[in-house]
């Protein structure tokens, strides 16, 4: 019983309440005739007057919608707009919402009309039945006015200024702007709910026969703090939907085979790119190369370095010292004890052998403090120095 009277959308008054809106209070009645058919729409019709089938569970008219397609088109109207279009949601059991937005589709097509919805956040439901109704609808957010932004509470108060200067008695503005917040609260800071408030207490201030507008007066037809709560959940839910989070642009990416490691790799990119090495990446060309061929073994035509080259020049030449013969005895090395010799003009160190192996000069001349054997002239003095 609950389910049966329950209200639901009703095409049929749809097409009336459009044609009046029209102006048009009669249409010609016609005869439809499927030529793939046996039957017709008329013939179809029950006892009771009403159709059958598919358009039965719809409530739909099909005289009136054909009536309302022609006054579409004759009138010239270049758009259709659905005021608390969430109504279209209300549908019987049995019935997909698919099939109430693949009418809308219909209407749209065959008029050339764009039809505008305007309603609640449930109609946020119509975006999500499949990727044709997500392509051919353009969501509109009108946001109601935040607490938390500075700029938001700026416009609030500007708002209330603006309806109180409206009342046509006597108020006190600048005590009633000092609690603004307090209308925020009640209102949810929806301008909507805001100004049926205060028409509310206009017209019972104006039955009672006073002509000034309290706070009091205010308080009195504000709604209840359970029902601004009811509301302000409602309009926080529907603003999360909008809200597209990064973990769901995260999955965006994974089922379009994105991965999130590609797009921080193209951010970075684009973050150490300066606009000069971007400039000349766009107008240098690489000239082509040319295609030759040779035979295996022939050299390629190139030219040869002349004189000598930095390789040459640049090649350290061996210590002088090393490979000389030393005027030390092997008794004399032996009796002191210590076999380390330097180099007087590199002050490399190494130990006195039978043959010593050459090694490169050292860049710089470094003196290490150590105990060693150093060439004075033509003779070797004996050099103690502490480690």
């Amino acid at each position: 019983m609950e389910e049966r009277n329950r209200p639901v959308f009703n095409r049929a008054d749809y097409y009336r309440t459009a044609l009046k809106q029209l102006g048009e209070y009669t249409y010609e009645r016609r005869t439809i005739v499927d030529i793939d058919a046996e039957t017709t729409w008329e013939q179809k019709k029950g006892r009771g007057g009403g159709v059958r089938g598919k358009a039965a569970l719809f409530n739909d008219a099909p005289e009136l919608r054909h009536a309302l397609e022609d006054a579409t088109a004759r009138r010239g109207v270049r758009a259709v707009l659905l005021d608390e279009a969430q109504h279209l949601l209300k549908l019987s059991s049995g019935i997909r919402l698919i099939d109430q937005l693949d009418w809308l589709k219909s209407m749209t097509n065959v008029t050339g009309v764009v039809h505008v919805l305007i309603g609640t956040y449930e109609l946020l439901a119509l975006r999500h039945l499949n990727g044709q109704a997500a392509r051919r609808g353009l969501e509109i957010h009108f946001p109601r006015y935040q607490f938390q932004h500075e700029p938001d509470q700026r416009a609030f108060q500007g708002v209330l200024l603006t309806l109180l200067q409206q009342v046509p008695l006597e108020v006190d503005r600048e005590a009633l702007l000092q609690q603004w917040p307090y209308f925020y609260e009640r209102s949810i800071g929806c301008v909507g709910v805001l100004k049926d408030w205060l028409v509310r207490a206009v017209a019972a201030t104006l039955a009672d026969g006073q002509s000034i507008l309290t706070l009091a007066r205010l308080q009195e037809y504000a709604l209840p703090e359970a029902q601004c709560e009811s509301m302000a959940m409602e309009a926080a839910a529907g603003e999360q939907e909008l809200h597209y989070t990064a973990s769901r642009r995260e999955r965006l990416w994974n089922l379009l085979g994105m991965s999130a490691a590609a797009e921080r790799k193209l951010a970075a990119q684009a973050s150490t790119e300066t606009p000069a090495t971007g400039a000349a990446a766009e107008t240098e060309e690489v000239p082509p190369q040319k295609k030759t061929t040779h035979r295996v073994g022939e050299r390629a035509p190139s030219r040869d370095p002349v004189g000598p080259t930095e390789t040459a020049m640049a090649k350290p030449e061996k210590c002088s010292f090393s490979g000389t013969a030393v005027n030390l005895s092997p008794a004399q090395l032996t009796q002191a004890g210590l076999a380390k010799l330097q180099c007087p003009e590199c002050g490399a160190i190494w130990t006195a052998r039978v043959r010593g192996p050459p090694h490169p000069p050292r860049a710089n001349k470094r003196v290490q403090a150590v105990s060693c054997w150093i060439r004075q002239g033509a003779t070797w003095t004996r050099s103690d120095k502490s480690m």
